[in-house]
This record gives structure tokens, sequence and C-alpha cells, in this order.
């Protein structure tokens, strides 16, 4: 479970829609996990829908049969299309929008061709209320500069219809990351939403690196809080189930 509560988030009072997206590796689907359990644990009732076309075989399916007896919603793609390679979003997410009460999280598809999946739902989520955030890792090519950061975000929204309205950062070099790493990474998404007018909520770190990150982020002046990430998704070639394992994405 998530060490971090959603009762932290320096922007008050979040809309019923939390758009969550990203380039390839960016980590965004642990980011909808993470944010899913912080608003879970002070009671809020969660929907997850995965809105994933481009990647059918790393993305909330993969986990949905937990996240339903942890007592999230889970909406994924209609059953004969769960598992193949072919792009197929939930009608259910239209209700979902529509629905009254409770929290909707949109994981959406990496880069910025993932973001077509929000395009057909547009005046749904716009009347509902949204915050589309951008998920960053500042140590992936395509997102390595405040240039680059905006580069993709400008091609997500000229997709979408719809704006950015926060970042985050998930700066990481997978097992290799050390503090200075995170650190570093998250400076540089801070950097971008200097840039671009926009907030950093967070930045995403190891639990172990907490501390150290957190010291040379105050060091530089970088006013970002950082979330200690819990991990639920398995990447391919680890072996058995991950779930919760406490270490960072």
């Amino acid at each position: 479970m998530a060490k971090y509560s959603a009762n932290d988030s320096p922007i008050q009072g979040w809309p019923k829609v939390a758009a969550v997206t990203g380039a390839l590796g960016s980590g965004k689907t642990e980011w909808v996990l993470n944010l899913a359990f912080g608003f879970s644990s002070r009671g809020d009732k969660v929907t997850i829908a995965d809105m994933d076309i481009i990647n059918p075989y790393f993305c909330i399916r993969q986990v949905a049969d937990r996240l339903e007896q942890e007592g999230f919603n889970i909406i994924n793609s209609p059953e004969r299309a769960r598992w193949m390679d072919m792009s197929v979003v939930s009608p259910e997410v239209s209700r979902a929008l529509a629905a009254d009460g409770g929290r909707l999280l949109l994981d959406i598809g990496g880069d910025a061709e993932g973001a077509l999946a929000l395009k057909q739902f547009e005046p749904d989520i716009r009347a509902a209320g949204y915050l589309l955030i951008l998920v960053v890792n500042a140590f992936r090519p395509q997102t390595s500069t405040p240039g680059t950061i905006k580069t993709m975000l400008t091609r997500m929204e000229d997709i979408c219809g719809l704006k950015v309205g926060a970042l985050i950062s998930n700066s990481h070099l997978m097992d290799e990351t050390t503090a200075d790493d995170c650190a570093s990474g998250t400076e540089t998404v801070f950097a971008a939403g200097e840039a671009l007018g926009l907030p950093v909520l967070y930045g995403g770190v190891k639990p172990e690196l907490y501390g150290e990150a957190e010291a040379i982020l105050k060091s530089r002046g970088v006013p970002v809080p950082l979330w200690p990430l819990s991990r639920h998704m398995m990447l391919p070639w680890e072996e058995g189930a991950m779930w919760s394992s406490g270490t960072g994405a």
C-alpha cells in the first residue's frame, strides 16, 4: 500500500477525474495504483479505468482481480478483447464519468498516441471535472529535458483535446537508481513545470532513498514533495507475482 496519502497533495480539492498519462517507461500505471491507494486510505470510493490502447501487456488488467479484492471498482476492456493487442476501451467509462460521487482514475496508454483514448470521452470528462497528469521519467530520451517534456505534453494535448494540469516526476533508472538520480530527475521536471506554468505534484522515490533524496532536493531549493512509491506491477522478466512489495517503481 502507498505510504503517502492523497490528503498531502499540494493541490486542494482534486476534481472527480484524474487521468494519468506519460511516455512508455514513465511508470504511469504504478502512479495510478499509488494514487488509488492514497485516495482509498482517506475513505474515497475509487474506480480505476484501464484505457491503455498502447501496451495491453503491462497495464491495470494485469492486476485487476487483486485490485477488486482490495475494494476498487475496475473498468477493463470488454472481456473478449481483454488480452488482445487492439484498441478497445470499455463503454463503462462513460457511465463512470456520469455517475455521482466517488473518484475516477483513468490509466492512459503510453506516449502521445495513447492520449487518443481520451478523445471520444472529452465532453464527458470536461463535464465531470478533471485533472490530466503527465508522469515524467527524466531519464527517458523523449522526456529528458524541459524542451522534450514540453514537446511530449503538447502532442498529447493536441491529440486528446484536453489540457495537462500537473506533472509528476517518476525519474528512475530501475534498480540502479540513487537518491541523487531521483533528486536530479525531479529537478528537471520541476524546471519543466516552471517553464510550462504547471505544478509538480510529487516526485516518486524508493522508500529507502526517501530521506537522502529529500535532503538533496531541499539543498537545491526544489520544492517538490516526495512520494515513497509502493510497487504493484510485475515486469515481464521478473519471476512470480508482485503485489505491494514496498519498492519504488
